[in-house]
């Protein structure tokens, strides 16, 4: 028998009990979620299809692993310069509008990549089309991010961001590969590849229905305070410090080891395809993971479930430079990988359920900032350590690096007691 619930949800029903609110519908009843992951989608491919292949055009024109580090860190540096301003934008302006801009400026920067290379414009051409795909990237690209909390309700959050994991180890599965592949054929079919992708992401931001519009403070501070509260509202959080702390540490060492290992097989002439299968076995691993994340999510403690996966990766990376032979290298990395999607589908969701949508965008700017704030140094890393030290010296050194992250996240109590998402809240977390 269905009874009529009161109109307050507080209010006790004539039975003197709470009504319980209805069940949200799942995930995929919610069309505007199918739009984002589309334009999210699309971004993704074509960052994975860019990130693959400008460093080993680079090897093909030069045949230099230093000169690929450094085009590579000029991409990742721009990114890293110009993302707190994105935040700023993000939370000025209408996130839609912003995600169609920046797949049509990212699509237009790749054309200006085919332009180069079609005229024979050289290296430095080619690198400062790389500085401006990376402040196109800082400057937009967080507004798709942003977006997904208006797209769905705060209880699918963990959900949702359980399913954009899986989306991201399909996209590095699939992508490298293709890009390998592609490149087999010639360089303008690959970067055709990735402009598509972008175009495909702005199409998708234009069906997306909804209310992206930024919430307007009474008085609109600087540029310059807005980015600061960002950071200020992330360093207030002794949880969210600690991870950025370990996650500024793991990703450098990471990012650098896997570079190591594409560099160091493109300037011994392996073969493109075969390149691809390193990062092919980095999407096997996140895709293996992103199956058991959602359930694993919402079943455990956030904190511990992000400490098991940032010390599985790290730890890893400790094996990796005594493991013979290809193959057993691409065994480790998919290992070492298979917690990252829970322990970012934990941490992204809790960080986007605590956050106001006043300063969203700030703030996850800000977590790209710290996280990834060494990133630049990855390629510089793997190219010169490649080229002074060999291969052997520079994954020690990565390890190394990841030994400290390892070490922050064992010591953390912040982290040890964050709990479940159905307890966030009652937690005061």
């Amino acid at each position: 028998m269905t009874t009529t619930a009161p109109a307050d949800p507080s209010a006790p029903s004539p039975a003197g009990r709470t009504a319980v609110p209805p069940a949200l519908p799942p995930l995929h009843r919610h069309r505007a979620y199918w739009a984002w992951l589309l334009s999210d989608t699309g971004q993704a491919l074509g960052s994975s299809l860019q990130f693959f292949l400008v460093p080993l055009l680079v090897v093909v024109v030069s045949g230099s692993a230093a000169a690929a580090g450094t085009v590579a860190a000029l991409g990742a540096g721009g990114r890293i310069a110009t993302t707190l301003l994105g935040g700023v934008l993000a939370d000025r302006h209408d996130l839609r509008r912003l995600m169609t801009l920046s797949g049509t400026l990212a699509a237009t920067v790749v054309a200006g990549m085919v332009a180069v290379l079609t005229l024979d414009l050289g290296l430095v051409a080619l690198g400062a089309l790389n500085l401006l795909a990376g402040v196109r990237a800082g400057l937009l690209a967080g507004a798709s991010d942003a977006a997904l909390k208006q797209v769905v309700p705060p209880a699918l959050l963990p959900t949702a961001s359980s399913a954009n994991q899986a989306r991201d180890a399909a996209v590095a599965m699939g992508g490298p590969p293709l890009g390998g592949l592609l490149l087999g054929i010639g360089a303008l079919p690959a970067l055709a590849a990735a402009g598509a992708a972008y175009l495909v992401a702005a199409a998708g931001a234009l069906v997306l229905r909804g209310d992206f519009r930024a919430e307007r403070a009474t008085d609109v501070a600087s540029v310059r305070a807005e980015a600061v509260e960002g950071l200020r509202w992330l360093w207030a959080r002794a949880e969210l410090r600690r991870v950025m702390t370990v996650a500024l540490l793991l990703n450098l060492g990471l990012n650098a080891a896997v570079t190591t290992l594409l560099y160091h097989l493109a300037t011994t002439g392996e073969d493109p395809a075969r390149i691809g299968l390193v990062s092919t076995a980095l999407g096997v691993g996140m895709l293996v993971g992103a199956v058991a994340a959602g359930p694993v999510v919402q079943r455990f403690p956030s904190g511990p479930v992000a400490m098991a996966g940032m010390s599985l990766a790290g730890l890893s990376m400790l094996v990796l430079p005594f493991v013979p032979g290809f193959w057993g290298t691409l065994a480790v990395l998919t290992v070492g990988i298979l917690g990252g999607p829970a322990t970012n589908a934990a941490m992204m969701s809790y960080l986007m359920h605590q956050t106001p949508r006043r300063v969203l965008g700030r703030v996850m700017s800000a977590a790209e900032l710290v996280g990834a704030g060494a990133l630049p140094l990855a390629p510089v890393l793997a190219g010169w350590g490649l080229s002074l030290l060999g291969l052997r010296p520079t994954l020690l050194a990565c390890a190394a690096i990841c030994l400290l992250a390892v070490g922050a996240v064992l010591s953390s109590r912040a982290l040890r007691t964050l709990p479940r998402p159905a307890d966030w809240a009652a937690s005061g977390a």
